[in-house]
């Protein structure tokens, strides 16, 4: 009975990945596999990181990383900080 308890366990979590804390070598590697520059993520510490491109970026690298961060096991709660808005002196 003990023997089929911790089986069943076994299975059970056999297809949980295992969770990866960040750190910046991991973060650098993304970077370097969507050919960005790498003060665009940095650890911050614990379990958070920092994602910062230039307004300027190119749509498909910011979608390739968040891709890579997405499939990564990399714990996230994915939030947005601040807005790029324009300024009103170069609104018409």
């Amino acid at each position: 009975m003990l023997l089929a308890l911790v089986i069943a366990m076994q299975v059970a979590t056999s297809g949980t990945p295992e969770t990866t804390h960040p750190n910046q070598t991991l973060l650098d590697a993304m970077s370097a596999k969507c050919h960005t520059p790498k003060k665009w993520l940095r650890y911050v510490g614990s379990d958070e990181f920092r994602f910062r491109p230039p307004a300027s970026a190119k749509y498909g690298k910011i979608e390739c990383l968040l891709a890579q961060l997405r499939k990564s096991s990399v714990p996230m709660n994915l939030g947005f900080v601040g807005n790029e808005a324009l300024p009103e002196s170069k609104k018409k």
